[in-house]
C-alpha cells in the first residue's frame, strides 16, 4: 500500500514542475543587476561549487571572447529564483554527438565545466530540464574538463538512467589534487624527485631563506595582481606570446577578476621567495571549500632551482594553512609537473549526457565508432592512426 507521504511528495514535485520554467536565451551584456544577483545568490546554494561558472570570471572575461563563443545563458526559473544556471554553445552536431546538442563554457581559461544547481532543490530542476530539452529538439548536453563522480555528475547520470538513456565519456584523465585530510609530505614522491627538491632547495637556499606565503592579497593586492602577471610571462609563455601580459585584454581581464576575487575573499597568491627575491607564484580561486590552481609563474633564472616543483611541493605540506582549504585542484593535464608532487587524483572527462534516446543511440555510435577504430590501428599497427 502506498504511504500518503509519499503521494504527498510527488504531488509536490508535480506542482514544483508546472511552476519552474527553462529559459535558453543569447547571452546579452550588460546584465541586469536583478539577474546578477540572482547567478550570485545561486552560486552560493549550488549543489556543486566552480569559480568558472561565477558572475565574476565570466563577467569580467573580454567582450569579443563572450562574443565569439556564442554563448547561451540557460536558466531554470521559478517565482524570481534561479534554479539552475550555464552557458553552452548550441552545435547542430559533433563527433561526440551528431545530432543538436548544448556544449558548455568552450572558453578559453576554463578548467572545468558544469551546471550551477539549487541543492535542495536538483532533482526538479534537472527533471525539468531534461523534459524542455527533449520538447525544444537539444539531445543532450556536453560538458568538456567535467568531473567525473562529483555529486553533479551523479545527478546528472540517474536522470539519464531514469530515462533509460546512456551517458558517454571521452578523452577520460587523471589530475592531480590536494586533500587536506590526504596530504602527507612524501607519499606518491619518488626518491629521485625528492631528491632533485632538496638540491633545488639548497640551490635556492644560497640567496636566502626559502619561504612560502599564502597571500590573500588583502594588504597588497593590487601589488600581489601584477607580481604574478610578471612571473607568468616570463620564460617560454612570454616568448610564445600566450601569457596573460601578452595581450592587453587578457591582462585587464584578469586583473578585473581578481580584484572582485579580493573583494570576495575568493583569492590567493602561493608565493615562494628565496631570500628578498620573489621567483614563484600560483594563482588560487576559490570556491567554498575547494580552490583552484587557475595559472603559475616563475622565474627562469632560477630555474636550477626548480621552483615550480618546489612550490607544489611546500603547498602540500602546508595546505592545512591556506584559510578553509580542503581540497585544492591543480587545474592541468595529466602528465604535468604537479602529477610528481601531488598525489591525490579527480577523474576529468568530456562528459556527453544524452536528453533524448536518438541522442543517447547517437552519443554511444558515436563512441563505439571511435574505440573500433583505435582498436583497428592497433591491429593494423599504424603508426599515425587518424585522432579519436
Amino acid at each position: 500500500m502506498r504511504s500518503e507521504t509519499g503521494i504527498i511528495g510527488r504531488r509536490e514535485d508535480a506542482a514544483a514542475l508546472e511552476r519552474s520554467r527553462v529559459v535558453l536565451r543569447p547571452f546579452r551584456l550588460p546584465l541586469s543587476p536583478e539577474d546578477r544577483s540572482r547567478w550570485d545568490d545561486l552560486e552560493q546554494r549550488s549543489l556543486l561549487a566552480n569559480p568558472f561558472l561565477s558572475s565574476t570570471f565570466i563577467l569580467s572575461q573580454p567582450r569579443q571572447r563572450l562574443q565569439e563563443c556564442g554563448l547561451q545563458l540557460l536558466t531554470i526559473e521559478r517565482e524570481g529564483r534561479w534554479l539552475a544556471a550555464g552557458f553552452f554553445r548550441p552545435e547542430r552536431g559533433t563527433k561526440d554527438m551528431p545530432l543538436p546538442h548544448l556544449v558548455a563554457l568552450p572558453m578559453l581559461h576554463v578548467y572545468k565545466t558544469g551546471l550551477l544547481i539549487d541543492a535542495a532543490e536538483s532533482r526538479t530542476a534537472v527533471h525539468t530540464l531534461w523534459n524542455h530539452l527533449r520538447e525544444a529538439g537539444w539531445h543532450g548536453l556536453k560538458f568538456p574538463l567535467f568531473p567525473i563522480g562529483s555529486p553533479l555528475s551523479l545527478l546528472l547520470n540517474a536522470e539519464c538512467e531514469r530515462r533509460q538513456l546512456g551517458m558517454v565519456t571521452h578523452n577520460q584523465f587523471e589530475r592531480a589534487i590536494v586533500s587536506r585530510h590526504q596530504a602527507s609530505c612524501h607519499s606518491g614522491i619518488s626518491s629521485a624527485r625528492l631528491k632533485s627538491l632538496q638540491r633545488g632547495s639548497r640551490a635556492l637556499e644560497r640567496c636566502g631563506e626559502v619561504n612560502l606565503r599564502f597571500n590573500d592579497a588583502t594588504l597588497d593586492g593590487g601589488a600581489a595582481i601584477e607580481r604574478f602577471l610578471s612571473l607568468e610571462s616570463l620564460g617560454w609563455k612570454g616568448l610564445a606570446g600566450v601569457s596573460l601580459l601578452s595581450n592587453a585584454d587578457e591582462a585587464e581581464a584578469f586583473r578585473q577578476i581578481a580584484r572582485e576575487f579580493q573583494h570576495q575573499r575568493r583569492i590567493c597568491f602561493a608565493e615562494l621567495s628565496a631570500g628578498t627575491d620573489l621567483i614563484a607564484s600560483m594563482c588560487l580561486f576559490r570556491s567554498e571549500s575547494d580552490y583552484y590552481a587557475f595559472k603559475i609563474g616563475w622565474n627562469p633564472e632560477y630555474e636550477r632551482g626548480c621552483p615550480g616543483f618546489l612550490l607544489g611541493h611546500l603547498i602540500r605540506r602546508h595546505i592545512g594553512e591556506l584559510a578553509g582549504c580542503e581540497r585544492l585542484d591543480g587545474c592541468g593535464r595529466q602528465g604535468i609537473f604537479l602529477d610528481h608532487v601531488w598525489d591525490a587524483r579527480k577523474i576529468i572527462a568530456d562528459a556527453v549526457f544524452p536528453t533524448t534516446r536518438w541522442g543517447s543511440l547517437a552519443a554511444q555510435g558515436s563512441s563505439w565508432g571511435r574505440l573500433a577504430l583505435r582498436r583497428l590501428c592497433t591491429l593494423a599497427e599504424i603508426p599515425h592512426c587518424p585522432s579519436t
